[in-house]
């Protein structure tokens, strides 16, 4: 197995340290690598494959190896056999993004720099081979030599500049999918809206700033009436349809600053940053008259949908995020008891 000791450049990146100008080249070099072999072999750059095969790539590049697709296929699948074994990976996307990014902006600033350098040259020797005093043979034919030189050495510089701004554009292209990957990460596919994994970080971050900051927030947890009657009387594509139509009219009548997910199923969360108790209460009724002019047709009959939901202000009587939530499905299911008398 690879030892990450074999790239010192693995472990500054991990831990998010400023590089050299030769790392920063290193650094190219690993990617660009890295990125073609992706590209050649249909490999989706995700977070996860992106940060495993930069593991291997760093140790063959920084190690002057190179290796057969095949061979690399069969060194990986050793390696991640286990996924106990390489528990200590963790690489910085964007900061290795970023960095590439700062270092193809410094090439292409340095290219342009000399592009313009040898062009006021050319144009000065240009000048100076019709003056008079230039008119010998030995000083005309270095004039036209060094005429020609600047002028390759233009052409290169041109050649060069095309290539880097073709790895810009790999870059961008990667920093792209990264933010997408990153994006559907955190969002529930049917709704749109926040998935539980990221619902439960905000409210963990929350209930910190409360409880150390004195920052208040309040949640609804928001439950759906009779949906399961919706599921087994019209069929889960229409269980779908109402799940979507309920997120539509949460994001419509929340604030910017809100945070509105779905918990599971077809129970959601909203998490309201600097309101109370009695104004989150409020918010609650008018989604309630909002969701009863909804109108949901499936096989030729029309219905609406309700929702029951428990609110709770964070405060001392909660001595987690987890206790709020519970007590939240507690007064959500007081709620719709009320309902049924």
């Amino acid at each position: 197995m690879f030892d990450t000791k074999n790239c010192p450049l693995y472990e500054k990146l991990s831990r998010g340290e400023p590089l050299s100008q030769s790392e920063k080249k290193l650094l190219a070099d690993i990617v660009r690598e890295e990125i073609k072999f992706l590209l050649r072999n249909q490999i989706l750059p995700t977070p996860r494959n992106y940060e495993r095969w930069f593991y291997i790539f760093c140790n063959l590049v920084a190690s002057g190896q190179k290796l057969e697709d095949s061979v690399l296929m069969e060194l990986y699948n050793s390696i991640y056999k286990e996924e106990s074994e390489l528990v200590n990976i963790r690489i910085d996307l964007k900061h290795t993004a970023q960095v590439l990014s700062d270092i193809i902006a410094e090439l292409q600033k340095s290219l342009k720099e000399n592009y313009e350098q040898a062009s006021i040259k050319e144009q000065r020797i240009a000048e100076l081979q019709k003056k008079e005093e230039a008119r010998d043979d030995f000083i005309t034919s270095l004039l036209l030599e060094l005429l020609m030189l600047v002028r390759d050495l233009k052409r290169q510089n041109e050649i060069f500049l095309k290539k880097v701004e073709a790895q810009q554009k790999v870059i961008n292209e990667l920093k792209s999918k990264l933010e997408m990957v990153e994006a559907e990460a955190n969002l529930d596919p049917l709704t749109d809206l926040f998935n539980r994994r990221s619902l439960e970080r905000a409210l963990e971050e929350f209930f910190s700033l409360c409880k150390y900051s004195k920052m208040t927030f309040s949640l609804i947890l928001i439950d759906l009436d009779d949906f399961k009657y919706v599921n087994d009387n019209y069929g889960h594509h229409v269980g779908d349809l109402v799940l979507a139509k309920v997120a539509k009219v949460l994001r419509t009548n929340m604030r910017a600053k809100d945070i509105v997910g779905r918990w599971g199923g077809d129970e959601f969360v909203v998490i309201m940053p600097n309101t109370d108790l009695e104004n989150a209460k409020k918010i609650v009724e008018r989604l309630k008259s909002q969701l009863e002019k909804v109108e949901i047709l499936a096989e030729g009959r029309r219905f609406k949908v309700s929702i029951s939901a428990g609110v709770v202000q964070c405060g001392e009587n909660f001595q987690s995020w987890l206790d709020m939530i519970k007590e939240a499905d507690r007064l959500m299911y007081e709620d719709k008891k009320k309902k049924a008398l």
